[in-house]
């Protein structure tokens, strides 16, 4: 998959990553928001790097500019929804690229993307309670909140942790669209 923003490419991750890949994983600030254990090593890193490679259903966000791996967005098959139809996502950035909307861009395009390019009717993407930046991409972006799952991880370190789901339907999107349409033109 390939897809270009204003300022980013969604493109398939390669080994070619790996550098930043690794620096990315390994910050204690970025794994534990998503509820991964930070890379340890580099070959725990590198199997996980080729896992998403092999797996073919998490991308790399780069930079337009120059190609630099940013983060990783995932599309899945496997949602909270038991509906064909469905598609799940989620998301990690680098945190040298917070609160600049690197990440707004990214989910947006995978958004038109699943809209415009497959079947899916219905998109679904959560965070746990504490990740406030997670919340506020996902509500910039758009979707409607569906609800709170209480108990329902136990993550790497031990901690239970609740989680809110958001979802968009094509429907939602198509006014989202025809309200964007018309404020550009104003």
């Amino acid at each position: 998959m390939r897809l270009v923003g204003k300022r980013i490419i969604i493109r398939d991750l390669t080994f070619k990553d790996f550098d930043e890949f690794y620096s990315f994983g390994s910050n204690p600030n970025i794994g534990p928001n998503a509820g991964w254990k930070p890379f340890p090593n580099q070959d725990i890193a590198r199997k996980v790097l080729s896992g998403y490679i092999l797996n073919k259903n998490v991308f790399s966000i780069a930079s337009l500019e120059d190609n630099k791996f940013m983060g990783t967005i995932s599309i899945y098959e496997e949602c909270l929804r038991k509906y064909k139809y469905a598609r799940s996502i989620g998301f990690s950035l680098d945190e040298q690229y917070w609160g600049l909307g690197i990440m707004v861009e990214a989910v947006n395009l995978v958004i038109d993307y699943l809209f415009n390019k497959t079947k899916c009717e219905i998109i679904e993407v959560g965070h746990h309670t504490d990740n406030y930046q997670s919340k506020r991409v996902i509500e910039k972006c758009g979707f409607n909140y569906d609800g709170r799952l209480c108990k329902y991880k136990t993550l790497f370190d031990g901690r239970l942790v609740d989680a809110d789901f958001y979802s968009m339907t094509r429907e939602d999107y198509e006014r989202k669209m025809y309200y964007e349409r018309i404020k550009t033109k104003i």
